[in-house]
């Protein structure tokens, strides 16, 4: 089967992706890792609810949960990237795509996992230049005295997770547009 950008948004991963053990693991990896960043909003939710309930009981809310939300929510947001590159998630406009040959629209998502690949590695090199930094000059959170460096090995980790999700599903468009090739552009 042959996966092209014919449907909105999949939620499954490009079905060449799991023909190989990497790329199998990849996307189990991308899956755990996803959740996870789930499991830290889900915290931050309760967090601020209690934050909330607090206030209104006792007029005292938790102290510096704003601290908390953004540091975790920075990490969180980064920690979705990679799952959204694999299935597909990322923003599309599907205005201009949608009157496209397959072999087209293949060749879009040839190009836009080649731009997440080069996005993910330009972000990667950015971060680590900002935790170097931050370990160097040790700036805390005002409240909690949380080091700001904290958050960059994770994120660090979500981009180098991006990166191989784009790696595995430029390949497995790159697969698409051959087989499209073959079949001079039409579905098998």
């Amino acid at each position: 089967m042959v996966q092209t950008m014919d449907k909105a948004a999949s939620t499954e991963p490009p079905a060449a992706a799991t023909q190989t053990r990497i790329g199998a693991w990849i996307v189990w990896s991308v899956r755990w890792w996803a959740l996870l960043g789930g499991v830290l909003v889900m915290g931050l939710a309760l967090m601020t609810a209690g934050s909330a309930v607090s206030n209104l009981i006792t007029g005292i809310p938790f102290s510096a949960d704003y601290e908390l939300v953004k540091h975790i929510i920075a990490i969180a947001i980064f920690m979705f990237l990679p799952y959204c590159q694999i299935t597909g998630s990322n923003v599309s406009v599907d205005v201009f795509t949608e009157r496209m040959r397959p072999r087209a629209k293949t060749a879009m998502a040839v190009l836009s996992s080649a731009l997440a690949l080069g996005f993910a590695l330009f972000m990667l090199v950015l971060m680590y230049g900002g935790l170097l930094s931050y370990l160097k000059y040790r700036e805390v959170t005002p409240v909690l005295k949380l080091p700001l460096w904290t958050a960059f090995p994770t994120i660090l980790l979500s981009l180098l997770l991006l990166a191989l999700a784009a790696c595995v599903t430029l390949v497995a468009h790159l697969r698409a547009m051959r087989v499209l090739k073959t079949t001079n552009g039409t579905h098998p």
